[in-house]
Parts: C-alpha cells; sequence; structure tokens
C-alpha cells in the first residue's frame, strides 16, 4: 500500500464558505481522492488546518499556524510515507504578515527542504519521499465582498496571481514534482478564496491522476 500525505490548510480541511462549517469527507478533496484511488493500494492521509501557514506563526489564532513547525512530527507520525502533498501559501497573503509572493515562495521551499531532510532521516535507505508540491488556487476578486477581505486585503490578489510562477520554479530547483491548482479549479463567489463542492471534485481528479504518475514509477 502506497501512503500520501496531504499536507495543507482550510481547502485541504475542507472548509465549506457557505456554512463556515466543514464537507463532509466525501466531499473534500483528499476523501473523494481516496475513493478514486482505491483503499487496496492506496492510503491517503489528510493533514488540513484552517489559517495555516507556511512559516509564519499566527498571533490572532492559536500557536500551531506554522506549517514548516509541525511539520517535522506529521512526518515522523505517518512514516513511511511514499508521497508528501503540500499545498500552502494563502494564508501567508494576509496584510499581518506583510509577505511577497518570493517571501512565500522562500517558505515553500523550507518545507520543501525539511520534508526531505526528516523523511530521508526516518527511512533505512536515507531517500526522502516523492514531494508533490502544489501552487494553491488563486484568490478570486470575489474576496472584496466576503469575510475575509478585512484580513487578507486588496495586495492579496496581486501576490496570489504571481504565486504559481514561483513554485513552478522552486518546484524545478528542488526537484520535485510540481501542480497548478489555478488551471484547475477557481474558488467560491462566495468569498473568492475557498472552493466549493465542485472544486474539490476537479481538484481530487487531477491530483489523483497525478499521484498515480508519480508512485507508479516508485
Amino acid at each position: 500500500m502506497k501512503t500520501i500525505v496531504c499536507y495543507g490548510d482550510s481547502n485541504t480541511h475542507g472548509y465549506d464558505p457557505v456554512t463556515k462549517g466543514r464537507y463532509a469527507y466525501e466531499i473534500r478533496w483528499t476523501g473523494r481522492m481516496q475513493a478514486m484511488l482505491g483503499r487496496e493500494e492506496y492510503l491517503v492521509i489528510e493533514e488540513g488546518l484552517n489559517s495555516r501557514t507556511t512559516v509564519q506563526s499566527d498571533p490572532c489564532y492559536d500557536d500551531d499556524k506554522s506549517g514548516v513547525a509541525l511539520l517535522p512530527t506529521i512526518i515522523k507520525t505517518h512514516m513511511p510515507i511514499d508521497l508528501r502533498i503540500l499545498m500552502l501559501g494563502s494564508n501567508d497573503m494576509k496584510q499581518r504578515f506583510h509577505m511577497e509572493a518570493a517571501d512565500i515562495a522562500r517558505g515553500v521551499t523550507l518545507l520543501i527542504q525539511t520534508a526531505k531532510q526528516v523523511s530521508a532521516s526516518k527511512r533505512a535507505d536515507g531517500m526522502p519521499c516523492e514531494i508533490l508540491l502544489i501552487a494553491p488556487p488563486p484568490i478570486t476578486e470575489a474576496l472584496r465582498d466576503g469575510c475575509c477581505y478585512g484580513e487578507f486585503g486588496e495586495r492579496a490578489l496581486h501576490i496570489s496571481a504571481e504565486l504559481s510562477g514561483w513554485y513552478a520554479r522552486v518546484a524545478q530547483s528542488n526537484g520535485v514534482h510540481f501542480l497548478d491548482a489555478a488551471t484547475l479549479v477557481q474558488p467560491s463567489d462566495v468569498d473568492g478564496l475557498h472552493l466549493m463542492p465542485d472544486g474539490h471534485a476537479a481538484l481530487a481528479q487531477a491530483v489523483a491522476q497525478t499521484c498515480r504518475d508519480i508512485l507508479s514509477h516508485c
């Protein structure tokens, strides 16, 4: 059985922008992907947390929002891991962090390097797990009319548009796999940030096929 760990924020957790609750497991892209891949050959582990960032501790929430701080623990918890999926960066665009796209890309680079180092140290052969970096869905203009605009502001729209290009370069320079969610899904018209069920379905289909392709060569 191949183990896939999905590490992300609210769009991995399954935040519902309409009810402000959480989508059922079978609606979330991780749950859909598990159903597509099947339970006999693949185990999909969901590690999504609302407001999680790449490297920032968020003073407005709990102290567990820094993705890189918790990453070693999550990797050690689920080892052995065949494929690690990283989809983070949206929350780094909040105004209080003052981060540009290049800064967020550096945070993602640290996540990748940490994942490689920790996973390699926990394997007898010393080889790191495969990593798939997903550029998060771009924030849309619907943000202006949603409840998240106060936190993100106008600058997030511009930063979000630049992010996939930076992530592609990070993936190439670090030798990991890459998928651009901007080409697959668009956030809801409710808040311009979170996925609707059809977005989860489209993302699941694309990621499931990418996982098959990656792990078929392992």
